[in-house]
C-alpha cells in the first residue's frame, strides 16, 4: 500500500516532463514562422517604399529646350546667269574702282589704267591717307564739340567690344568691319579725352605733310561697264554655257555633264551680271522631286562651303524627263555678295520644311492613360479615359504625364509642339520649356513620388 502512491506520483511526473518538450518545440516553430512572415511583409513594404517613394535615385532627366529641325534635301548644283563678258580694253596697270559683287550702272567706270606699278601704288598710299585724314578730322570735331565724360566713353567701348564678340561667336561676318572700326573709334576719342593719344592735330598735320609729298602719274585710261549690273573680276568660261530663257529645256545630262568653254581669261576684265537674279540648276532625286513639287514656292538654302547661314531662294520648276528618275530642280535667287558672284559649281542644301519646337529624346517617349472631362450641350459632363503618347516630368516631388504633339521625328529625339491647336490635347497639357523630363527610370506612372 505504501508503494501505491510513490509509484502514481512517479508516472504523473514521468507524463509530464515528457510532454513539454513538445510543448516548446511547437511554441519555438510558431515564433520562428511569425518572425519569417514579419520579415516577408518587412521586405515587400520595403519594396514598395522604395519603388515608390524612394525611386528618385534610378530616374534621369534632360530639360527641355527649344530647338530646330529640317527637311532637307542636298545636291550639287550648277549656277547659271544672265553674264557679260568684259573685255580688256586698256594698256597697263588697272586699278578696279569697284569690288566683286559691287553693283555698276551703264557705262560706269569699272577700273582705271595707269603707266606703271610705282604709279599704282601711290595712288592707293594717297587714298589711305585721305581715308585716314577725314576719319582722324571727323573725330576731333566730335570730341570738341561733345561735353562726354570717361564713364560714357566706357559705357560705349564695353558695348561695341560686346558686339565684335557677339558678331565673332555667330559667325556674322558682315558687320564685323564696322564694328571693329566703332570699337577702335570709342577707345581713340578715350586716349584723347585722357591725353594717351597725344595732339591728333599734330597727327593730321604730319598725313597731310605725307601726302603733299607723293606725286602719281595721271591715268592713261579707264574700263567701263557695257551695262548695268553686278561686277565680277574673273571668269570661268560657263558665262554663256546656259541660256536663262531656257531653263525649263535643262535636263540631268546637261548639268552634270556640263564643261567650260575653252577662253583666255587674260582677253577679259572681267564680266557683268546683268539680271538681279540667278539660278541654282539641282540633280536631285525621283523623290526629292515630288517633295521640292509640294513644297512651298519660297524655302531657304544653304551653301555650306561658302557663307554662312541660310538665304531665300525660289523653286521656279522641277525638271522631269524620260524615265523620270532623276530631275533638275531649278531655284531662283537675287541676293549678291562677293563670295556669291563667283559661285559655279557648290554643294547645296535645300531647305524643304522647317520645325521649331521642344526638343526631347525618344528615350522619354511613353504610352499612358488620361482622363479627361466632355461637356456635353445639355449640361452634363463624362469622365473619358484614353491612351495618349506623353512624357514623365518631374513637378516637386511626384510625376506628372503630360501629353506631347510631335511635328517631326529624328533619329534619337523628337520636336514637340510647345503650344498646339486646341482642341488637340485631351487635358489641356503639354511639356513646357525647361521642363525635366524623364528619359530613365523603372515603373514610371502619373503621381509616382520620387523625393
Amino acid at each position: 500500500m505504501s508503494n501505491t502512491p510513490s509509484n502514481t506520483s512517479g508516472d504523473t511526473s514521468g507524463r509530464k516532463q515528457n510532454k513539454t518538450p513538445n510543448k516548446r518545440s511547437q511554441l519555438t516553430k510558431r515564433i520562428l514562422l511569425g518572425v519569417a512572415i514579419a520579415l516577408v511583409l518587412l521586405y515587400i513594404v520595403f519594396l514598395f517604399i522604395t519603388t515608390n517613394f524612394l525611386g528618385s535615385n534610378n530616374i534621369v532627366t534632360e530639360t527641355a529646350y527649344n530647338a530646330k529641325a529640317y527637311d532637307i534635301v542636298e545636291s550639287r548644283c550648277l549656277i547659271a546667269r544672265q553674264e557679260e563678258y568684259l573685255p580688256a580694253g586698256s594698256n597697263g596697270v588697272l586699278v578696279f574702282d569697284v569690288s566683286d559683287g559691287d553693283k555698276v550702272t551703264a557705262d560706269g567706270v569699272i577700273a582705271t589704267a595707269y603707266a606703271t606699278q610705282e604709279d599704282v601704288s601711290a595712288v592707293q598710299r594717297i587714298e589711305e591717307l585721305d581715308q585716314r585724314i577725314d576719319y582722324l578730322e571727323t573725330l576731333n570735331s566730335v570730341n570738341a564739340a561733345a561735353n562726354v565724360g570717361i564713364d560714357t566713353i566706357n559705357g560705349q567701348i564695353n558695348e561695341r567690344l560686346i558686339a565684335v564678340m557677339k558678331g565673332i561667336n555667330e559667325h556674322n561676318y558682315s558687320r564685323l568691319a564696322s564694328d571693329e572700326e566703332n570699337l577702335m573709334t570709342s577707345v581713340l576719342r578715350k586716349q584723347i579725352l585722357t591725353g594717351e593719344q597725344g595732339n591728333i592735330e599734330d597727327k593730321i598735320s604730319e598725313l597731310k605733310a605725307e601726302r603733299s609729298a607723293i606725286s602719281a602719274g595721271a591715268p592713261i585710261g579707264t574700263v567701263k561697264a557695257g551695262s548695268a549690273g553686278y561686277f565680277v573680276s574673273k571668269v570661268d568660261g560657263y558665262e554663256e554655257l546656259f541660256d536663262i530663257d531656257k531653263l525649263d529645256e535643262i535636263t540631268v545630262e546637261d548639268v552634270e555633264n556640263a564643261s567650260p568653254a575653252d577662253i583666255d581669261p587674260a582677253s577679259y576684265t572681267g564680266k557683268i551680271i546683268s539680271n538681279v537674279n540667278w539660278y541654282l540648276l539641282c540633280p536631285v532625286t525621283a523623290d526629292e522631286a515630288t517633295a521640292l513639287s509640294h513644297a512651298d514656292a519660297t524655302v531657304k538654302i544653304r551653301l555650306p562651303s561658302v557663307i554662312d547661314g541660310e538665304i531665300p531662294a525660289k523653286i521656279v520648276r522641277v525638271n522631269t524627263f524620260g524615265d523620270g528618275e532623276k530631275a533638275v530642280a531649278v531655284l531662283q535667287c537675287n541676293y549678291m555678295s562677293d563670295a556669291l558672284s563667283k559661285l559655279r559649281k557648290e554643294n547645296v542644301e535645300i531647305i524643304v520644311n522647317e520645325y521649331e519646337g521642344l526638343k526631347i529624346s525618344k528615350a522619354a517617349l511613353h504610352d499612358d492613360d488620361i482622363t479627361y472631362t466632355v461637356y456635353h450641350e445639355d449640361g452634363t459632363e463624362t469622365e473619358k479615359t484614353e491612351r495618349v503618347q506623353g512624357v514623365y516630368v518631374e513637378y516637386g516631388v511626384e510625376l506628372v504625364f503630360k501629353q506631347v504633339v510631335i511635328e517631326y521625328a529624328g533619329d534619337d529625339y523628337v520636336i514637340c509642339n510647345e503650344t498646339p491647336d486646341s482642341g488637340t490635347l485631351l487635358n489641356g497639357s503639354t511639356v513646357s520649356l525647361y521642363d525635366k523630363v524623364v528619359i530613365e527610370g523603372g515603373d514610371l506612372f502619373n503621381g509616382k513620388i520620387i523625393g
